[in-house]
């Protein structure tokens, strides 16, 4: 029996893997593209986020894969030829500092996003409780604000992207797993759950599957799970028109258009359970109250939970690994914001053997071997 086959495989259908297959079938050059997933449609970490996307980071690189990423996020549905749109939301993004170190730092990371032209601006704490009027005023310093971050729907995106990457010839499958990789003269078989598949390059985008897949190579991509719990409200009249970030607080609320507010609040946990525990809750609320006390009184109306990953220096993990034609693009719980600039990247890296693209070059899958950290200033597990 001969084994199926395809030029590119790529292992995840998420924000990450739907974008870098888009990419790639839009050259239309031939390449035969599969694309496998585990789970179900939008089932992993890209949709279950909070949807946002910010270009107030600290360092450049983050800074032009949010300034890159927004853009085409502004014209997706021309772009992705999908009508509906994304629900894409641009009532900016307030970052908050409650203490005078925090303040320091994200003044020093306006005068970074200004030299690259980011319209950011330091407000005072007065200013932050003018423009989002439930804040709680005690120890609030100030907050940075840019007005072209916002929020699309996870959901849709990821639909706009399924639907152009089958229109350009994409076979996109779910609910099946890549088991192991072989490597076989100048191609890889991969075994995934119905049946082999020889291929002659192999993407993974999936965070948990990097570890698992390259390991019985010898390739070493350090990825953990981060496991995230989110809480959303009834619907309530508007009273938070942008994001809101706490550094101090590790909190993201986002009130969508419905009127639902969403907390995602981050603190340390292990494993790879997709299900709210049952005193998050009564973890989270104190934190959210502190933030925002204005909001008490919005009935909370359901929990749930998700799994993203993160890197030792908390940096996305994008190129290719010590073997030729295997690369790896891994989010570190950032991927919905940052998937379109990282889609344009990856195929041309794939295809063309690019690596010439300086953030590909500073993200590269070898660089904690060689002792290489990218430390992000405004760094929030949102």
């Amino acid at each position: 029996m001969t084994n199926r086959t395809a030029d590119i495989l790529i292992v995840g259908a998420g924000a990450f893997g739907l974008s870098c297959a888009w990419w790639m079938a839009k050259r239309r050059d031939g390449s035969r593209i599969l694309v496998v997933d585990e789970g179900e449609f939008a089932g992993g970490a890209s949709g279950r986020n909070g949807a946002g996307f910010r270009m107030q980071w600290g360092l450049e690189l983050n800074i032009r894969l949010c300034q890159e990423s927004i853009k085409f996020f502004e014209s997706a549905a021309r772009e992705l030829d999908y009508p509906p749109g994304i629900a894409l939301k641009q009532d900016g993004y307030l970052v908050l500092a409650h203490s005078e170190k925090a303040l320091k730092t994200l003044e020093a990371a306006v005068r970074t996003q200004h030299r690259f032209g980011v319209p950011s601006e330091v407000l005072d704490a007065k200013e932050c409780i003018k423009l989002v009027p439930p804040l709680g005023r005690e120890r609030l310093r100030g907050g940075s604000f840019c007005a072209l971050d916002g929020s699309a729907s996870p959901f849709l995106w990821l639909d706009a992207l399924l639907r152009a990457c089958r229109r350009q010839g994409v076979d996109v499958v779910y609910g099946i797993r890549a088991r192991s990789i072989e490597p076989v003269e100048t191609r890889y078989r991969v075994q995934l759950d119905d049946g082999p598949v020889d291929v002659a390059k192999i993407l993974i985008c999936t965070d948990w599957a990097a570890p698992e897949l390259l390991a019985p190579l010898g390739i070493d991509v350090r990825t953990e799970p981060l496991p995230k719990e989110i809480l959303v409200t009834s619907p309530a009249p508007p009273a938070v028109k942008p994001i809101l970030v706490s550094l101090e607080h590790k909190i993201a609320v986002n009130q969508v258009d419905r009127g639902s507010v969403i907390f995602t609040v981050s603190r340390a946990r292990s494993g790879t359970t997709t299900r709210s525990t049952g005193d998050f809750l009564s973890f989270a609320a104190p934190k959210i109250v502190d933030l925002v006390p204005g909001l008490a009184h919005v009935p909370v109306l359901r929990a749930w939970g998700g799994v993203s990953s993160v890197t030792p220096d908390m940096q996305p993990i994008i190129g290719e690994t010590e073997r030729e034609g295997l690369f790896v693009a891994v989010s570190s719980y950032r991927g919905f914001m940052t998937s379109p600039a990282v889609g344009r990247i990856m195929a041309a890296m794939v295809l063309d053997g690019d690596t010439n693209d300086p953030i590909a070059s500073a993200l590269h899958p070898r660089r904690f071997a060689a002792g290489e950290m990218i430390i992000e200033p405004l760094l929030n597990q949102e």
